[in-house]
């Protein structure tokens, strides 16, 4: 979970589509969106044999974004593989001059308003 999270953060689509068992047929705009948003972290909140629960954060535009998600991966070949999940995505409001949350050290205004 943690990599496929990384791999969000750098835009590599090769390795989603890789660590996932249905291909996507298109990553070009999953590319484009992971590099137009700051990525704020990553909460693992439970875990079991085959089931991750996570919240991914990213700011963009909109304010503060929390991707909240209970994934279900697949051992393929000694390999964990991205099966399925339901996120909920819940964003809240930025005020302007707030620092802004991807970390950046800059007001939101001036990073990603």
């Amino acid at each position: 979970m943690r990599s496929r999270y990384a791999a969000f953060v750098r835009a590599d689509v090769a390795y989603l589509a890789a660590t996932q068992t249905k291909q996507a047929e298109d990553w070009a705009d999953t590319g484009a969106w992971a590099r137009s948003v700051g990525w704020a972290g990553l909460t693992i909140v439970d875990r079991a044999d085959d089931e991750v629960e996570f919240i991914a954060r990213y700011v963009d535009g909109a304010g503060l974004t929390s991707l909240r998600e209970r994934s279900t991966f697949i051992l393929r070949d000694g390999r964990w593989l991205y099966d399925r999940g339901s996120p909920e995505v819940t964003c809240e409001k930025v005020e302007r001059n707030a620092p802004c949350p991807c970390g950046s050290g800059r007001k939101y205004k001036q990073c990603h308003a």
